[in-house]
């Protein structure tokens, strides 16, 4: 026999949606009263009384189930707030057996199964039926998208969020979710930047605008953006880059003249002054080679030899008579454009014969490619060589002229950032290694390991760009 809450009278089919709802409103009071356990046995009370009366709850017109749905949805909604999740996802369950379109049951089966992280295909089930009974419900879109999300399917959750945003085109959160996974989607960007303009959320906005510039390179968002804040740091960074990349070198140097001095600890101005200074003021001209190789200290080991008599004289007449051929034959190929020639032969150039060059005087466009056709063991070898003399200033005017044309050389990169080190510079020896691999990840193996880089090797930088 069915009892009521408190015994004795048996149920009514008339009365029954209203006991239930008179329970819900008890242990509600009981809840504001803080008397949370009683309240959990009434709200556990309703949810069997639902099994009981199955016959009698059957029986009940459409209009009567779907109230009795609402209650028993108000009653799963009051146990997740107890934390009683098992009773609250069963009552839930019951409730959206009584009525299929009670979209309310389903969303909150989904959102509480994906903030316990439990049962996520059941979570995307029930919101994928939430959205589906109402395809403008914004919360079910975003929860369905977070769902999807979780369960790798990007594309899928993409979709769901951009539902939700065509209903509701201002909602920050979405925005943000949709630019989690499309970081460089540009229209999005757009809407956002519209959005945080008009909510005046400016230091947002000057971010946006930043990553507007990098992905459209329209210089519109630059000057927007200093419009808003003209000693913005980030934006004058973009904007110096922006300069190098268009040649304008004047005004690139006064900018970051003016950032080194606003922010001398900042190792991205840093790096970015170390990459335009030496060259600014200097009249461009032929490079010798010597200031790109320096001394390798050949001249000092070729003199030793002479005390082997004669005979080693001649041998050494001999080697220098060969270099003399090989670089010539080099210059030569380079100058007449066969520069698959010029490669081959500069492949094969030891020491000595780079010394050789290191006497003639060349243009920049040739000092350039040889380095960029230099492998970069060899490249090290020449480089150390020259930093065991203390010749540092050869190679950073053309390490300088490299970047300043294009500061994306992952090569020139990692040799100013072991120039910087030896230098004892290691703020700059940190950033130029950074920049060099993130435009060429291979250069971690030549990091891995180099004698000049091992003093970093217990930095916590150093261990996560190795990683």
């Amino acid at each position: 026999m069915n009892l009521p809450l408190f015994g004795g009278r048996k149920k009514r089919e008339s009365t029954i949606v209203r006991d239930y709802a008179k329970t819900l409103e008890d242990a509600k009071a009981l809840m504001n009263s803080g008397e949370d356990d009683r309240a959990q046995i009434l709200l556990r009370r309703i949810n069997r009384w639902v099994s009981e009366d199955f016959d009698r709850v059957s029986a009940l017109s459409p209009k009567e189930k779907k109230t009795l749905s609402r209650i028993l949805t108000e009653a799963g909604e009051k146990m997740l707030v107890l934390k009683d999740y098992e009773y609250a996802i069963k009552t839930l369950e019951k409730a959206k057996s009584l009525d299929r379109n009670n979209v309310r049951a389903w969303l909150d089966i989904g959102r509480n199964l994906l903030e316990r992280n439990v049962q996520i295909p059941y979570a995307v089930a029930s919101l994928k039926e939430a959205v589906k009974l109402a395809p403008n419900n914004v919360e079910a879109n975003i929860l369905l998208g977070d769902a999807l999300r979780m369960e790798g399917e990007l594309k899928s959750a993409l979709e769901a969020y951009f539902r939700a945003l065509e209903v509701d085109p201002e909602n920050e959160d979405v925005i943000n979710k949709i630019l989690k996974i499309e970081p460089d989607n540009v229209e999005v960007l757009k809407k956002y930047a519209e959005l945080l303009k008009k909510k005046g959320n400016y230091n947002e906005l000057l971010k946006v605008y930043n990553r507007l510039y990098s992905l459209t390179k329209d210089e519109k968002y630059l000057e927007e953006g200093l419009d808003i804040d003209p000693g913005n740091k980030d934006l004058l960074i973009t904007k110096v880059r922006f300069l190098m990349d268009n040649n304008e070198l004047v005004e690139a140097n006064r900018i970051i003249e003016q950032l080194k001095e606003d922010y001398p600890d900042d190792p991205t101005v840093q790096m970015l002054y170390e990459e335009i200074s030496g060259g600014e003021k200097e009249e461009v001209k032929p490079i010798a080679v010597d200031e790109l190789f320096g001394d390798l200290g050949i001249d000092e080991a070729i003199g030793d030899m002479s005390t082997e008599g004669n005979e080693a004289e001649e041998v050494k007449e001999e080697t220098k008579e060969e270099e003399i051929n090989k670089v010539d034959a080099f210059l030569e190929a380079f100058k007449d454009g066969n520069l698959d020639k010029a490669k081959e032969i500069l492949k094969g150039l030891n020491p000595n014969e780079f010394m050789d060059l290191a006497n003639r005087e060349i243009s920049f466009e040739l000092a350039k490619f040889m380095v960029d056709n230099l492998e970069i063991e060899k490249g090290n070898i020449i480089l150390e060589e020259m930093l065991s003399h203390q010749a540092y200033d050869y190679a950073e005017k053309i390490l300088n002229e490299i970047l300043k044309r294009n500061f994306k050389d992952a090569k020139a990169l990692f040799y100013k950032g072991k120039l910087m080190a030896a230098k004892g510079n290691d703020m700059g020896a940190r950033n130029f290694l950074m920049m060099s691999v993130k435009f060429d990840s291979e250069i971690k193996k030549y990091i891995r390991g180099d004698k000049i880089l091992k003093k970093y090797e217990n930095e916590e930088w150093f261990k996560k760009l190795l990683s």
